[in-house]
């Protein structure tokens, strides 16, 4: 008996259902193929970082709570900035919630001047700012040099006006006597990029109280008060350096700040002595290296390895939509952007991590050398060529989450560099004010100050070679020579751009 034969219909459905199938199993054998792959190399460069003693684990970084009535930050105007609903994660909205977070928000919106120009705060505009009715407290001129006699008449007038955040500053002073600091953040969440950091802001607009009313109080004669708010201040950028990145660069601010303060009784010669010793202590703890490497230790385990952990948790819609956000760019049709997660093998997300911890090995943790305590520009810039390459290779060298995560870090050693070298001078600083009090002039050299007045000579960190001194009249210039690696002559860039010119500290000549 003959067979029919079958229609061409049917027999081009036949080989296209074929095709299919050898389509889709391709596709779940690339899939699988490549997740092994994926996890078998992540996995054997994992158990290598954790024999070089590498902390993946975000919990490793999370400070140990401790007891609210030993714990600075849970004093009554913080506190508020810690409640979070447990049911959402969100803050609960409350008058101490606000009342932290408006703080001097009505101050006029002023740019503290550069201590790198070498110029005190210009109390003449705060004041003139202060005495404008409100909001109309804007100030457009350029903060310039006042007289020391301007300043003197200026600054009852700012201590007046800074009266209101007394209450405040006197809360802080008092918990900063208890024994702790721990910011109780919502470290629950396990998406790293849900933690908040509600109590930054508010930190910052203290300090900036802090900082001018001790340009004030010096400018008014009292050193002794004003030395009890820089004392502050010290402690307040010891609060927030382990709040991850933008927690160490915090500091690295309000630092910036307690020096600016210091410099203006340096170059004035109003600290006695003692408050000298005590100021050039401070700076010698403030290790913005250490601070630095940290940091970046931190950022590494918890928004790096814990974020690649989460990721690869979610539905792959949900990680679509979490890399656009990451990313900043546009998303595509959901059937299409769906279509795309799903082709998106997991083993994808282990190869995107363990590109991740390379570069930090190869490139980020090679710039900073806490052996030598040397910051290496060079390597820096290198760095910051490799994410500018073409998107082609960050595909195939699956590199795609790395230059979202890891290109905003790369500066931050910069940062870090800059704040060491300040740390240093003032340290110098202090030691060569304190030499002057002692024989009535600077030295020629700063080998004269070992070991009476410090134990031994910062270096500058971007050479490994002693930062620069010379007498200037009856002044000095103390500098390192920069990002750019070339010796300016102790001149800053007349821009402000600090990747040019020298970083300098310069004790004006008495005019």
């Amino acid at each position: 008996m003959n067979t029919p034969a079958r229609s061409k219909p049917t027999k081009w459905l036949g080989r296209f259902l074929f095709a299919l199938a050898c389509v889709v199993t391709l596709f779940v054998l690339f899939h699988v193929e490549e997740n092994w792959r994926g996890e078998r190399a992540w996995n054997a460069y994992k158990r290598e970082l954790e024999a070089k003693g590498v902390k993946l684990d975000w919990a490793a970084f999370i400070p140990p709570r401790v007891p609210d009535d030993q714990n600075f930050a849970m004093t009554p105007f913080l506190a508020p900035l810690q409640d979070f609903d447990p049911a959402t994660g969100k803050l609960r909205e409350t008058d101490a919630l606000k009342r932290a977070q408006d703080f001097a928000k009505s101050l006029p919106s002023m740019k503290f001047s550069g201590r790198i120009k070498g110029e005190c705060i210009d109390l003449v505009a705060w004041r003139d700012a202060m005495q404008k009715p409100p909001g109309n407290d804007q100030v457009a001129a350029k903060a310039q040099p006042r007289s020391a006699p301007e300043r003197a008449a200026a600054a009852p007038v700012v201590l007046t006006a800074l009266k209101s955040y007394e209450p405040v500053i006197e809360e802080l002073r008092t918990a900063s006597r208890r024994p702790y600091c721990r910011f109780n953040l919502n470290y629950a969440t396990e998406n790293p990029a849900a933690i908040i950091l509600p109590h930054i802001t508010p930190l910052r607009n203290v300090c900036r109280v802090l900082a001018l009313r001790a340009s004030a109080e010096l400018a008014a004669g009292h050193a002794e008060q004003a030395m009890a708010d820089l004392e502050l201040l010290f402690y307040m950028a010891g609060t927030t350096k382990k709040d991850f990145l933008i927690g160490h660069l915090v500091a690295a601010n309000i630092l910036d700040m307690a020096t600016q303060v210091a410099w203006e009784g340096l170059a004035n010669h109003q600290w006695s002595d003692a408050q000298l010793q005590s100021l050039q202590r401070r700076f010698q703890n403030a290790d913005c290296l250490a601070g630095a490497w940290d940091a970046l230790q931190a950022e590494r385990a918890g928004f790096g390895n814990a974020m690649f952990d989460y990721l690869k948790k979610l539905p792959r819609t949900r990680l679509l939509a979490m890399l656009q956000n990451l990313g900043e760019w546009s998303s595509p049709a959901s059937t299409t952007g769906s279509l795309i997660s799903a082709m998106i093998p997991t083993g994808w997300l282990d190869f995107e991590q363990l590109s991740y911890h390379r570069i930090f090995d190869e490139s980020l943790l090679l710039v900073l050398d806490m052996v030598a305590r040397r910051v290496y520009p060079q390597r820096v810039s290198q760095s910051e060529r490799e994410f500018e390459k073409d998107g082609l290779s960050a595909i195939w060298k699956h590199q795609v989450l790395v230059r979202l995560l890891l290109p905003a870090i790369v500066p931050i050693t910069k940062r870090s560099a800059q704040a060491q070298t300040t740390m240093d001078e003032a340290v110098l600083a202090c030691a060569l004010e304190r030499c002057r009090l002692t024989n009535g002039k600077f030295p020629d050299s700063l080998d004269a100050l070992v070991p009476r007045f410090v134990a031994k000579l910062p270096h500058d960190v971007i050479t490994g070679e002693p930062l620069k001194y010379r007498r200037a009249g009856d002044g000095y210039v103390l500098y390192s020579i920069g990002w750019n690696e070339k010796d300016d002559g102790g001149v800053p860039d007349a821009k402000g751009d600090n990747a040019q010119g020298d970083w300098v500290w310069q004790c004006p000549a008495k005019k």
